[in-house]
């Protein structure tokens, strides 16, 4: 039987959230790195923050199964794009540093996500900066907030006011795909962001600082979170596919997305990205 999302529910994400920031802010200037793959990034903080977001969430819930990007240990996972990627049944959906290479760099976009979903239906979500120390919530049919007061989307239909952010993933040449999105768009855009953070991406979008965001390539715990607060704020998010509906729920398993303030602006982005 499906859950409802309750405020103990978004309590116990707030409240791990926040513990994960303080996480990072404590390994600042002391961590390793290493890399998971090309211009991929981890770090001992990266794993820190997952071990007390996981400890404060089963201590919560127990009953609870979790999906953390990093494994710890837990052994391979599916890719993203694969049934299995993002779990099943009732779980919590964790980042606990997106942005890492931003993180090791000090360029201050970087966050912690941790999402409650029931099967495909996000029931919670929590978008924690550290840096600003700006906490993003949502509860699903309760709206979205910026600590504790409420937030919209912004209403710009036309794409020439509309500021974009786009995500690359980590090794991009320059025939990528990623790169052909960018330079379609590009020239009917007021202007285009790469934050390195899809996490903050959305989170900005929802309280309207941006009104565009897409990404063909992405994993379950880089978005769970922010997809409910786009939508709690009165943004859309829908899949690349033309022709559905501009609210049809991309899939946490491959969750690729363009996500927009407003239906008009979302169906004519979607419509420059064939």
């Amino acid at each position: 039987m499906p859950i409802t999302a309750t405020p103990e529910h978004a309590a116990a994400c707030e409240k791990a959230a926040r513990a994960g920031g303080r996480v990072l802010r404590d390994w600042l200037g002391r961590f390793s790195v290493s890399q998971k793959g090309p211009r991929d990034l981890v770090t001992e903080a990266d794993h820190a923050a997952q071990r007390e977001i996981r400890g404060l969430l089963r201590e919560a819930f127990p009953d609870y199964g979790f999906v953390g990007e990093e494994d710890d240990g837990g052994g391979p996972r599916p890719a993203s794009g694969h049934a299995g990627h993002s779990g099943t049944g009732v779980r919590w959906i964790v980042d606990p540093l997106d942005g890492t290479s931003n993180y090791v760099h000090g360029f201050p976009a970087y966050c912690v996500s941790v999402a409650l979903a029931d099967a495909d239906d996000l029931l919670v979500g929590t978008i924690y900066d550290p840096i600003r120390d700006e906490c993003f919530s949502a509860r699903r049919g309760a709206g979205a907030s910026l600590d504790g007061r409420p937030v919209r989307a912004a209403t710009a239909t036309d794409p020439g006011d509309a500021i974009a952010a786009v995500s690359f993933p980590p090794r991009v040449t320059a025939d990528a795909p990623a790169v052909a999105d960018f330079l379609a768009v590009l020239p009917h855009l007021h202007s285009v962001r790469r934050t390195g953070s899809t996490a903050l991406n959305l989170a900005w979008l929802a309280c309207g600082r941006l009104h565009a965001f897409w990404v063909r390539r992405i994993a379950c715990w880089d978005v769970a979170a922010g997809m409910l607060l786009v939508r709690e704020a009165g943004g859309v998010v829908g899949p690349f596919v033309a022709g559905t509906p501009c609210g049809d729920t991309p899939p946490l398993d491959d969750p690729a997305l363009i996500a927009a303030c407003t239906p008009e602006l979302l169906a004519l982005i979607r419509g420059m990205l064939r």
